[in-house]
């Protein structure tokens, strides 16, 4: 083998040492796409998961308040019952004084009654 023929083979060598490598290259670019892809898809993931914790956090937050409104307004429920029972006892209470009033009164109205008759015969004989 000559000189020329060492250096077209080592050269032929050459070329097809650098096409392979450019292929890898090239493969290695088509990979660097698809993971640069997988972690744009994961980005937009992570931005929708992100999206959803906080409108579940918001959701948290707002059952809390709603919670804490509503012990609230069972508080004033409560509180509401109790003045009405107490305005109810007031009230039977009153009623009672007003029995006992108009049993007097109705004494007092047969004392009269009696008084009138008293008179009537008193002017008449």
């Amino acid at each position: 083998m000559t000189n020329s023929d060492q250096f077209d083979t080592r050269f032929n060598r050459l070329l097809t040492a650098i096409e392979r490598i450019d292929q890898q290259i090239e493969q290695l670019g088509h990979r660097i796409d698809a993971v640069t892809q997988q972690i744009e898809q994961l980005g937009h993931r992570t931005d929708s998961n992100a999206r959803a914790i906080e409108a579940l956090t918001d959701t948290v937050s707002e059952l809390k308040r709603d919670r804490s409104r509503l012990y609230s307004v069972m508080a004033d429920l409560a509180q509401s019952q109790s003045n009405l029972a107490q305005s109810q006892s007031r009230v039977y209470g009153m009623m009672e004084n007003l029995d006992e009033r108009q049993e007097q009164l109705s004494q007092r109205q047969g004392e009269i009654v009696e008084i009138m008759k008293l008179l009537t015969k008193s002017q008449a004989g």
